[in-house]
Formats: C-alpha cells, structure tokens, sequence
C-alpha cells in the first residue's frame, strides 16, 4: 500500500526534543513537522482491509520509526 509519511516530531527516549537547541537544530532542513514523504508498507489482505475502513471512517494512524541495525551502511550507497 502507497502511503505519504508526514513527519511529526524529533523525540530522545520518547520525549519531544521540539523545543531543545538540538530539537531546533534537526529541524532546520528536510525533518521537520509537516514535511511529507512518500513511502509504501506491505500489509497481507486481512491487514490491508482493516486500515482501509478506518481510513475511509476518518481515523488516521501514527507510526513511529525504529533503526535497523545496518542503517548507518545506507548512508553510503
């Protein structure tokens, strides 16, 4: 499924660091609230059906990211 990830916030051990000189400072360029990305997730149907019928009754999800282990390597392709 095509999905449009719209960055929300920079957090530290799960807390906003929105208003913190380095909050401040992560957001000066592409990663700040409101920026849009384009992105797909791969549900199996079940999945797919059930966030179809809460999107279409209004609900909107949130996700949060987590590292990979190797995510530093992608930096470098």
């Amino acid at each position: 499924m095509k999905i449009k990830l719209v960055f929300d916030d920079w957090k530290l051990k799960g807390k906003s660091i929105y208003n913190t000189e380095v909050g401040v400072e992560l957001s000066q360029n592409d990663f700040h609230s409101g920026t849009t990305f384009d992105g797909e997730i791969h549900l199996d149907l079940e999945e797919e059906v059930e966030l179809t019928i809460a999107l279409m009754a209004g609900y909107t999800p949130s996700f949060m990211m987590k590292r990979t282990k190797n995510y530093s390597k992608n930096l470098w392709r």
